[in-house]
């Protein structure tokens, strides 16, 4: 089995899923934007400069750092929660506002359990903390607001019902879980990197199944996985440093563009006009239609993981 740190690239521990003790977290760098309080509420930024925003989960710094969206290189931030967060990895915001954080490292250090913190919108102090097994790799909140998390060192995807700490069902896959997302049908896929190839695929589960089916697509190591309204498959191949786009069935991309690092985690934002990822620390913003870089965040952020734009893209 392939090593969980090769998902998130330029954090501050290179080998951080691979050993990084608790205790060394103390020393990483905490460095705290000018002019921006750490408990100040996304719905108060100032001159309502994130009305639209960029959520990213800032490992080096726990915290979550918020922007105000655009395709404008380097914006302010406006905002950012900071209470609970440990080594952030996923970000996740809802139609609602709702945020999902969660953490690499709990209350007993790299060892379960591992919070993923709920923030309701406009607030800095989580309503809800989940104790799960494992480091939340990624994070999708589907119809019905079940919560879905995919948990690679567990070979599994965990469902929440609102409001829940306890899984309503667990997913076993054949491999190590890195994205979750589901479609307009409420179906949910899983990008994995599959024990029996060393390749990453995607399995397609129907709503309320627990054995899925594996679509006719490989990437060489899959980031997290995202769909469009058009049911087009979106997800980053973090050895080739590519942003590939598969149509419903298809065995190659209909799309493609380079990235400038590892796409590890991505985002659209609700019109599905700009696609937002992040590697080595910073955060690549691509017009979605044609793969052209169009703006990039960088300022204020150490070691960028997770991401995630409110309003969220339909799907």
């Amino acid at each position: 089995m392939r090593p969980v740190s090769l998902f998130l690239p330029g954090l501050a521990c290179a080998a951080m899923l691979a050993g990084c003790a608790h205790a060394n977290t103390a020393s990483l760098p905490s460095v705290r934007a000018a002019g921006v309080s750490e408990s100040m509420p996304d719905a108060v930024a100032p001159a309502g400069a994130c009305g639209s925003r960029v959520y990213v989960a800032d490992y080096a710094r726990n915290d979550v750092e918020i922007f105000p969206a655009s395709n404008v290189s380097n914006p302010k931030p406006c905002g950012k929660l900071v209470t609970g967060i440990q080594l952030p990895l996923a970000v996740y915001v809802d139609n609602k506002g709702t945020v999902y954080v969660s953490d690499y490292s709990g209350p007993n250090g790299n060892n379960p359990p591992y919070p993923i913190n709920v923030f309701p919108k406009g607030k800095h102090t989580p309503s809800l903390t989940i104790d799960a097994a494992g480091p939340g790799y990624d994070l999708f909140v589907g119809k019905g607001r079940i919560l879905y998390v995919a948990e690679a060192t567990q070979s599994a995807v965990a469902e929440y019902a609102p409001g829940s700490t306890t899984p309503r069902a667990t997913l076993s896959i054949n491999g190590e879980p890195y994205g979750v997302a589901t479609d307009q049908n409420n179906n949910l896929y899983v990008s994995y990197l599959s024990n029996a190839d060393g390749m990453g695929h995607v399995e397609k589960f129907a709503p309320g199944a627990t054995t899925g089916t594996n679509l006719p697509l490989t990437v060489s190591l899959g980031g997290e996985v995202r769909l469009d309204t058009a049911d087009d498959v979106v997800i980053g191949d973090r050895n080739n440093n590519i942003i590939d786009i598969f149509a419903p069935g298809q065995t190659t991309p209909s799309r493609s563009w380079s990235t400038a690092a590892k796409p590890s985690y991505i985002a659209l934002n609700h019109a599905e006009t700009y696609l937002y990822t992040t590697g080595f620390g910073s955060v690549q913003i691509f017009d979605y239609a044609t793969g052209t870089q169009v703006g990039a965040i960088s300022n204020h952020l150490i070691s960028a993981s997770g991401v995630a734009v409110y309003p969220p893209a339909p799907f």
